[in-house]
């Protein structure tokens, strides 16, 4: 018998996944996922540059459907999710599909958010729906890694929709016939240039609420009988052939149902571009066991992928949050002079300025090393040279967060205490993680929707 096409084994087994099927440890893993992402959110929903996407839907007056986290108003699904997937992608907090790219979570989380209000979606619907999203992007992207990105495409602007899709069409309940066709058209929604990674600019920003909307749009045009190519993934002007020169067909399809994507998730603990995350680690490693200060050092050699140093080490001095959260020189130099990565300083417009904070950005030497690709990807190879003439160094495999190097449930809970308490209360959050912990004897997902809005929002 021979092997279906790949879009249709992938079309199977978006619709054809149960909860039952799912392990117990990526179903934790989902449920870290989803906590992160709301998290994420939440502390996103306070961002200006972030509010755009929110006055653009106010200003639709489209039916109350779905809400919109924290600010509690209620617009149709797909704009309520193309907000909360904007707040959730737009601070830079999101977790990464660990080997792949992309941002799994934000493209899955939000769309089943939405749809937990307008279809009847229990607690273990909604796991499944995740689990299965993040499956089917994952795979994608890592048939295309790392060609796509050398092609300057941003991995999530490309897979990100296929993962909203999947949720999408599952929690609508599409047919086997009707998710082939919701493929094939995403694959006309995929796209998004990483340009903002060389010269800043918001607009990296709304990423994730396109590839939300594009989901559901695609999942409910196919529901209403819109019809795509059925080979919108393997075919000659299909996802592999379009977004990437070099391509691994076999790879999408392996194990596929069996080796569940979503253990490779990596949890971001510091608010800027994930080729970067681990390089601030090692740098502060260093400083802590050798005690030099900023103004001991006389230059930074940053070993890392060929990949990391396109996208994270072209922009020496930001002119906005963009450009400064995705600065490998901005960031090192922060984690040197205030000892400190947080959003707040990435935020202040005085520091993309400050000419200590840019001497030290300066003595930054980012450099592609060839062992740095496959699960070394964001390997790290750090030598700073001090005024005394000594040199530290210091490797890193894997950056905090991965699969390679996890952190505990109890520092993913602090991670969003941290974030959604800049919206809710305390008493609030513990009723969140509660209501996550035990999603799966929900029989009604949307239930925690409520707990996401602060006090005093429109309901």
């Amino acid at each position: 018998m021979s092997t279906p096409p790949i879009t249709r084994e992938l079309a199977r087994f978006a619709v054809g996944l149960k909860y039952e099927d799912i392990p117990a440890d990526a179903v934790a893993k989902a449920k870290h996922c989803i906590l992160d992402q709301l998290g994420v959110e939440l502390v996103g929903s306070t961002l200006d540059w972030n509010k755009i996407a929110l006055r653009y839907v106010a200003r639709m007056d489209g039916r109350a459907e779905s809400t919109i986290v924290n600010h509690g108003i209620r617009a149709l699904a797909l704009d309520a999710a193309f907000v909360n997937a904007t707040f959730g992608q737009g601070c830079e907090l999101d977790d990464v599909g660990f080997g792949a790219g992309g941002h799994p979570s934000a493209a899955t989380v939000p769309v089943a958010l939405a749809l937990s209000e307008t279809e009847k979606v229990s607690g273990r619907d909604f796991i499944a729906a995740v689990v299965a999203g993040w499956d089917v992007m994952y795979r994608l992207l890592l048939s295309v890694r790392p060609s796509a990105a050398r092609r300057g495409f941003h991995s999530h602007g490309i897979g990100g929709p296929f993962g909203a899709a999947v949720v999408a069409g599952r929690l609508l309940g599409l047919s086997e016939a009707e998710m082939l066709n919701a493929f094939g058209i995403t694959g006309s929604h995929c796209g998004g240039s990483v340009e903002y990674d060389q010269t800043g600019g918001e607009v990296k920003r709304v990423h994730g609420g396109m590839v939300a909307r594009a989901g559901i749009q695609s999942a409910m045009l196919a529901q209403l009988g819109l019809t795509g190519p059925p080979t919108i993934i393997e075919g000659l002007r299909g996802f592999c052939r379009v977004f990437a020169d070099e391509y691994d067909l076999d790879v999408i399809a392996r194990e596929l149902g069996g080796d569940f994507k979503i253990r490779n998730v990596w949890f971001k603990m510091h608010p800027c571009v994930a080729t970067v995350q681990g390089t601030i680690d090692v740098l502060a490693d260093l400083k802590q066991e050798h005690g030099f200060r900023a103004d001991e050092v006389r230059e930074i050699r940053v070993g890392i992928s060929e990949t990391s140093v396109k996208h994270g080490g072209a922009i020496y001095e930001p002119h906005d949050v963009a450009s400064a959260q995705f600065s490998l020189p901005f960031s090192l130099a922060l984690r040197l002079v205030k000892d400190d990565n947080s959003l707040s300083k990435y935020m202040d417009a005085s520091l993309w300025r400050d000419q200590t904070v840019l001497n030290i950005a300066h003595k930054v030497k980012p450099h592609a090393v060839p062992e740095a690709k496959g699960q070394l990807n964001y390997l790290t190879l750090m030598e700073v040279d001090l005024a005394d003439g000594s040199t530290v160094a210091k490797r890193q495999d894997y950056p905090r967060g991965c699969p390679r190097n996890p952190v505990t449930t109890q520092v993913l809970q602090d991670k969003f205490r941290r974030l959604a308490g800049e919206v809710l209360p305390d008493d609030r959050l513990d009723r969140i993680i509660a209501q996550v912990e035990h999603l799966e004897d929900a029989a009604d997902a949307s239930d925690m929707v409520p707990l996401l809005v602060r006090d005093g929002a429109k309901a």
